[in-house]
């Protein structure tokens, strides 16, 4: 079958997808990854079709109100900005999804911002399917991942949380959009009811793709949704790293990294000196990741700490002794599969979340909230992670066990299964 799989967003939103194209390919399958131009190159490695959708991705730290709305870590007002700004590319998302998607025969859509993804399915009348990488499904078994510092408020709160999560993805995210492509676009009835609702009358298939043993799936979810693990990424076949980084790597102890993915902040060199001040007082070496924030790349580095711009990690991590990052989903996911140590210093959104269930799982200590990071909570928490030998043994015996599992192969599985059953039903 033509499978369209759609989705939008940074590297951690694109990359696993193409991985998951391949094992499509290997059954049979002819998908296409449909994102934003600033991957076409990165499918390519993976041997993938790719189309690409909308303006290339602007860089963040360029926009200095962007930067301090994702590190205050206010939702609502973050997805009132989303929403503003993508109101200004909508004309050309909604007819660059048409033109790369119309001949589907299936469609797979991973986030709230790809549900034009579940629109073309309708018009079209091919199955579709959902994917997420952190649960946005409410229950009564742990609270919203959105909203808060990922713990519990109390049964009453923490119900309150998921609906406002709910409202917030729907009316801000999804319903304006949507609409105005089923309008202008595909000559569709709005839809009046939010699309989880719709899905699950449905059952329409929705995949979550992290591991069971990280977050276990809730007995209180509808039938139709599965969390079938990670989908992990790899370097390309022809990859070779730096000769430096090689180099660095071979020339003493495992070392720390730092590094804070697509994720910008106000003033990433507060955070550069206290991780330096941390590693001096820890006796540890260092590795600085730039990302889209750039870290330590306005300042003379000492000969125990390096700076790249990014690696393959997959390839990284397992050279590490821990690994201090932002908490998403799929940076979380790579140093959890790699058997270390995860110190998460979270910034916005799940993060935070991701950031307390590696405590409560005890492979990496007590998150810290990115702008309260300084020496002496770095310094503790290196300290903890390089030490704590049965924090340690967890974090490997950990990462053989989610090695193991086969998300890719799973999430393939299933929805080939329900392809082979939907026929020719229509997505309404």
């Amino acid at each position: 079958m033509q499978i369209t799989i759609l989705t939008a967003g940074s590297r951690g939103d694109v990359e696993p997808l193409l991985g998951l194209a391949g094992m499509l390919r290997e059954l049979g399958h002819h998908p296409t990854v449909v994102g934003p131009p600033n991957f076409a190159e990165l499918a390519a490695s993976y041997g993938t079709e790719f189309e690409p959708i909308g303006p290339s991705l602007p860089s963040y730290a360029d926009d200095p109100e962007l930067v301090e709305l994702i590190e205050s870590g206010n939702m609502v007002r973050f997805m009132a900005y989303a929403a503003k700004s993508r109101k200004r590319i909508l004309p050309q998302i909604i007819d660059d999804i048409w033109r790369a998607a119309r001949h589907s025969e299936a469609v797979l859509y991973k986030g709230p911002t790809a549900l034009y993804g579940y629109n073309v399915a309708e018009k079209l009348g091919v199955p579709c399917a959902d994917l997420q990488f952190f649960p946005v499904t409410p229950t009564r078994e742990f609270p919203t991942f959105l909203l808060g510092n990922g713990s519990s408020r109390g049964a009453v709160l923490d119900r309150a949380g998921w609906w406002s999560t709910d409202q917030l993805i729907w009316r801000t995210m999804q319903r304006p959009g949507v609409n105005r492509q089923r309008r202008e676009i595909l000559d569709l009835p709005p839809l009046r009811t939010n699309a989880r609702v719709l899905q699950d009358r449905q059952g329409m298939p929705l995949y979550y793709a992290y591991s069971p043993l990280v977050v276990p799936r809730p007995a209180d979810w509808h039938p139709r949704i599965h969390v079938t693990g990670y989908l992990p990424t790899h370097a390309p076949a022809d990859w070779e790293p730096p000769a430096e980084l090689a180099r660095f790597l071979d020339a003493g102890e495992p070392p720390v990294s730092f590094g804070l993915g697509s994720v910008p902040v106000a003033n990433p060199g507060r955070l550069v000196a206290a991780y330096l001040e941390a590693l001096d007082r820890t006796g540890r070496r260092g590795l600085l990741i730039g990302g889209w924030a750039n870290l330590g790349q306005d300042r003379d580095l000492p000969d125990h700490v390096l700076q790249i711009d990014s690696a393959p990690y997959d390839w990284l991590f397992p050279r590490l002794a821990a690994a201090v990052h932002h908490g998403g989903a799929g940076t979380t996911a790579a140093s959890l599969r790699a058997g270390i140590p995860t110190i998460i210093t979270s910034v916005a959104a799940d993060q935070h979340s991701w950031g307390r269930r590696v405590a409560g799982l005890g492979v990496g200590p007590e998150p810290i909230k990115v702008k309260q990071v300084d020496a002496d909570r770095l310094t503790a928490a290196i300290r903890q992670a390089t030490t704590d030998e049965a924090l340690r043994e967890r974090a490997a015996d950990l990462g053989t066990r989610l090695r193991q599992e086969d998300g890719i192969g799973r999430t393939a599985e299933l929805f080939t299964e329900y392809l082979s059953t939907a026929g020719s039903r229509v997505a309404r």
